[in-house]
């Protein structure tokens, strides 16, 4: 199943909505470093998790694809674009950073979608993104929004990110309550949070990957590579 903007609204309305943007903001914040009059482009589903950048006098893009639709939120002092994922209707090196929640997930092509992302960051520019794990009970549910569209395994999320010339600073695993909206999670949460890190390690909800845009190729694989070819040529002569 794969959200629209009205799917998404209705869940991050509910308590358990609130509950989880609340947390994963707070652990998101912690890792930006965000100064006055930048340029910042959020993709996908982001408003809910980036009330924090109020704090700051930004340039700010909320970029939706065809297939979510666009919001009819209103959100001040900010521009609101449709587009599609593949050509992303911005100049190279727009953004200072850029923020992918409830995007990367559900784009119909991984490598183009984020080829159009490095394009659009400035040299050495923040990325930060938010995708489901495949293991969890959040992507599982299809009451979820994070059942919408693939999820990842960590190997293939760094696979990934690597493949599409990014550094890899941190990615962190989130989110060990369940998808309920009972008391006990809300009271209980960072409690929760502990003993689900601790038991249940690789069944988190989501993974908060924070990168930066590489301007340069990896020399140092690509003469490991060259020295593995010349030793198997020479072996066979």
């Amino acid at each position: 199943m794969n959200f629209d903007f009205l799917n998404y609204q209705k869940f991050y309305n509910s308590s358990i909505g609130n509950l989880l943007a609340h947390h994963i903001e707070f652990k998101l914040k912690k890792y930006c470093c965000l100064h006055n009059h930048q340029n910042i482009g959020c993709f996908g589903y982001s408003l809910p998790y980036l009330n924090f950048l109020k704090n700051y006098n930004l340039t700010l893009s909320y970029c939706y694809s065809k297939r979510m639709g666009i919001s009819n939120e209103n959100i001040h002092q900010t521009n609101k674009v449709l587009i599609d994922e593949d050509r992303v209707p911005f100049q190279d090196s727009s953004f200072d950073h850029a923020f992918l929640i409830h995007y990367l997930e559900n784009t119909y092509n991984l490598k183009l979608s984020l080829r159009e992302i490095w394009r659009t960051l400035a040299p050495e520019g923040k990325l930060y993104l938010i995708v489901p794990n495949k293991k969890s009970s959040w992507y599982i549910s299809g009451k979820s929004p994070f059942s919408s569209g693939i999820g990842f395994s960590k190997n293939q999320i760094n696979n990934l990110l690597n493949d599409s010339f990014f550094e890899i600073q941190s990615i962190k695993r989130l989110v060990y309550f369940p998808n309920k909206n009972f008391f006990i999670v809300k009271k209980h949460k960072d409690l929760i949070e502990k003993l689900g890190s601790f038991f249940f390690k690789y069944f988190n909800g989501v993974y908060l990957c924070i990168v930066k845009k590489k301007i340069y190729a990896n020399l140092t694989s690509q003469i490991g590579l060259k020295k593995s070819l010349i030793k198997s040529i020479t072996k066979k002569i």
